[in-house]
């Protein structure tokens, strides 16, 4: 049996992926990236990856989720292990793979950096917090600070030399910001002193990294209430040039449900030096470069996790001997020589394991595409094609976020019913899985807010033109592959849903002014509609690949599974759709005519 302590990376899966799917020499080729990128570098950066995550990360998973972090007198020691392998990540050049090549980085592009989030994630999600969080503190200050702070925090924490933390939330503000406390008084010398209590601040307190960044949002003192009078702050846990602690002590930990390997911080700022990040005002905008790529982070997140969890209960299925197969074949059994058939013979635990196996392959297909287009966005030569890739992108963040960890998070628990009694059980390390990915729904914005956001300010917001280009493309891909007869039924099935779903947003449109809260009771089913049309183009896409080399004659099991997966895919997940057109079609006093104290 498979445990929390192992991993094997599904490299034929990336490499088809990225190879196949994406054409990324050519891709990457078409981009005016800071230095070329061949075969030999994604091949090298993916196997070293590999090995590492199979055999120094994974064994530690475990580990980490037993011991979880100490707090003790404001200093928080990370599980055995965590500090020797991060040494290691740093010394191989891993934690810069993204950073630009004048930090001292290797400037790869976000499609490829995402193997960082996918095989180290599968092997420890809590590990790969560390550099997760620094990677989006690196990215908030390159695109917002000075000359002076670049130079001052890029090359350390490009290097991962040191990390950073994301300081947003406080006791009464969660999610709405508007209502954050902490303050920040302008001195003589330009720097200000902040003073609050931040709550739930991933790795603002460690032994990993000589120092800490921490990026926090504060209200300068006099500043407008609400949202738009918040700022963002650079301040370290060490001063500048010094060893010198600042005044922000860690006052303890979170008792958290998962990543128990990653602390959760309680972080007093009494009266600690900082330095404005970008202009007064502008925090928010400022800090949503880091929530953004925080957000791809964590749809990739729901990916690992599902992923390791669809690794576990195959593999027991493969083993665990439970009754014999039904149906005509019953007396032609799998395991005649055995007292009973392994469970994977049987039809409802395959069920459970091709719908692990085809919300994580068509997700993980989703997030690379997607990551593909950041990097258009960014370094495409063709002005017009960044602007597009980056309406994609727009559009599409939210429901990469909520759709993938949603299914992640359903997808372990899939793989604890195939395990049964034993998958309840300590001993089996599923839980740690379940627990682990059930943050990703709630953090970087709740999946609800992710619908809202989606519905209406990408959608709504600019009279849904980003979506009719999405769905232009995904025709475009369907009117390519006509010719398959196999794909034929899959091929009406998706264009039947972008009429649907276009009609839909026609109606939405035309409802919202007079029923404003119809994004709210809408957004989540909206949602799913476009994640499940999302996969089903890209499953076409795949099935094609697949099916061209089987009637080649150059196909192995490999490709077989794949169409196969396919079929399932349309046959047991898409009709979800049905359900979710007719409740985000609803009227939204259906949901607010309830009054609040029936409750």
């Amino acid at each position: 049996m498979l445990t929390s302590s192992s991993y094997t990376p599904p490299l034929r899966e990336l490499r088809f992926v990225l190879d196949e799917l994406l054409g990324i020499d050519e891709s990457l080729k078409a981009l005016s990236l800071p230095s070329p990128v061949s075969r030999e570098d994604i091949d090298k950066v993916m196997r070293d990856l590999a090995g590492f995550a199979e055999k120094v990360l994974a064994p530690l998973n475990a580990i980490g989720d037993r011991e979880g972090c100490v707090w003790r007198d404001g200093e928080v020691s990370t599980p055995a292990g965590y500090k020797a392998a991060y040494d290691i990540f740093r010394r191989r050049g891993w934690a810069g793979l993204g950073a630009a090549i004048e930090h001292g980085g290797r400037a790869l592009p976000t499609v490829l950096t995402n193997l960082v989030t996918e095989l180290i994630g599968s092997a420890n999600h809590s590990w790969l917090m560390y550099h997760s969080i620094s990677r989006g503190g690196y990215e908030c200050i390159r695109a917002n600070g000075t000359p002076q702070q670049q130079a001052a925090y890029l090359p350390q924490l490009g290097s991962g030399a040191w990390t950073s933390s994301m300081c947003i939330t406080e006791q009464e503000a969660g999610t709405d910001v508007g209502l954050l406390r902490t303050q920040a008084v302008a001195q003589r010398d330009g720097s200000y002193r902040l003073r609050g209590l931040k709550r739930m601040v991933t790795a603002a307190e460690h032994d990993m990294a000589d120092n800490i960044v921490h990026l926090v949002l504060a209200r300068i003192e006099g500043a407008r209430p609400g949202a738009q009078g918040l700022s963002l702050f650079i301040v370290p846990k060490r001063l500048p040039g010094t060893r010198e602690r600042n005044a922000v002590r860690c006052e303890g930990l979170e008792d958290k449900m998962g990543i128990r390997g990653t602390p959760t911080c309680w972080l007093r700022l009494d009266g600690a030096w900082g330095e404005l990040l970008n202009t007064e005002g502008n925090g928010l905008a400022a800090m949503f470069v880091m929530m953004n790529i925080a957000r791809l982070a964590t749809g990739m997140q729901g990916v690992n996790q599902s992923e390791v969890a669809y690794q576990m209960a195959r593999d027991h299925a493969a083993t665990r001997l439970q009754g014999r197969r039904a149906g005509k074949d019953k007396d032609k059994s799998h395991a005649p020589a055995q007292p009973a058939d392994p469970l994977i013979v049987h039809a409802d635990v395959r069920r459970m394991l091709l719908t692990q196996k085809a919300w994580t392959e068509g997700s993980r297909a989703l997030a690379y595409w997607l990551a593909l287009q950041v990097d258009r966005s960014n370094a495409h030569p063709d002005p017009q094609l960044r602007r597009e890739a980056s309406d994609l992108v727009s559009l599409l963040t939210p429901m990469l976020k909520a759709f993938a960890t949603d299914n992640g998070y359903a997808s372990t628990t899939l793989a604890q019913q195939v395990m049964g009694g034993w998958g309840y059980l300590d001993g089996s390390g599923v839980h740690q899985y379940i627990r682990d990915v059930r943050v990703g729904q709630i953090y970087e914005g709740a999946n609800g807010i992710q619908g809202q956001d989606l519905l209406g300010r990408k959608v709504l917001g600019d009279g849904g033109n980003r979506l009719r280009k999405f769905l232009d493309m995904v025709l475009g891909a369907l009117a390519r592959h006509e010719a398959s007869a196999v794909l034929q039924p899959w091929i009406a099935q998706t264009r039947t849903l972008c009429a649907r779903l276009e009609a839909l947003t026609q109606r939405l449109i035309d409802r919202v002014a007079s029923q404003p809260d119809q994004v709210g009771a809408s957004g989540h089913s909206y949602l799913r509609v476009l994640g499940v049309l999302a996969l089903a183009w890209l499953w076409i896409e795949m099935a094609s690949i697949a099916q061209r080399k089987i009637d080649a004659g150059q196909s192995d099991a490999f490709e077989s599974a794949k169409v196969t997966t396919a079929r399932f895919y349309f046959a047991h997940l898409f009709p979800e759709v049905e359900h979710h057109l007719l409740v985000a079609d609803q009227l939204s006093d259906a949901v607010m005519a309830l009054a609040a104290d029936l409750f």
